[in-house]
């Protein structure tokens, strides 16, 4: 079977899109409410290992007015090689090294895992999208501090233009056929591994 350009395709494939994780540092992490947190660090680190899987460019970022507090070593131990972009802006997006990076990885299509929904996360969203890029937020990988401002924050990133999408798509979407072989066998231990909210949201 033929495929589509996989720079080109309008899914997202291991060419075209790179994995921004946002701000996934104790203090944050503990202050969700929208997704049990330890559900919301395994769905990040089972992206992480997606990545890696796949050779995603991933950036990593924390906000530095948690004493600068490291990223969890759950999705660390996953990426030793990654650097941590420390930052003072609350948008991840008006920090140079961040948008560098970002810049660096070539790629237009930005799969964004990261804490809080309402504050960095839909920041870094809104304005990747005014410059050109195509945004997806993770909904199991993202996390608010209260429901009513994680819907609305997902409310107002769906209005200007980013696609949702779930660690289980993006895993699939990024397989796409189980006739490639090379990752099949990691990848549908990944699948099967995934924890995602349940029935009552938590």
């Amino acid at each position: 079977m033929s495929y589509p350009d996989p720079l080109a395709d309008r899914l997202l494939t291991p060419e075209n899109a790179a994995l921004l994780i946002i701000d996934f540092q104790p203090t944050q992490v503990s202050s969700i409410v929208t997704i049990d947190p330890q559900k919301l660090v395994d769905n990040v680190a089972m992206l992480s290992r997606a990545a890696k899987l796949f050779g995603l460019p991933v950036i990593l970022s924390k906000l530095d007015a948690t004493g600068g507090a490291p990223v969890l070593s759950e999705i660390t131990e996953i990426l030793p090689g990654v650097p941590q972009i420390e930052r003072t802006s609350l948008n991840p997006w008006e920090d140079d090294c961040f948008l560098e990076a970002v810049t660096a990885t070539g790629r237009r299509k930005l799969v964004f895992a990261g804490v809080w929904t309402e504050v960095s996360l839909s920041f870094a969203v809104l304005s990747a999208i005014q410059d050109g890029y195509e945004a997806y937020p993770v909904i199991d990988a993202v996390g608010g501090t209260s429901e009513l401002a994680h819907a609305a924050a997902f409310s107002r990133m769906s209005e200007a233009g980013a696609n949702q999408t779930s660690c289980v798509q993006l895993i699939c979407e990024l397989q796409r056929d189980t006739g490639r072989t090379a990752t099949v066998e990691e990848f549908l231990s990944l699948l099967f591994e995934i924890k995602g909210p349940g029935p009552d949201g938590s």
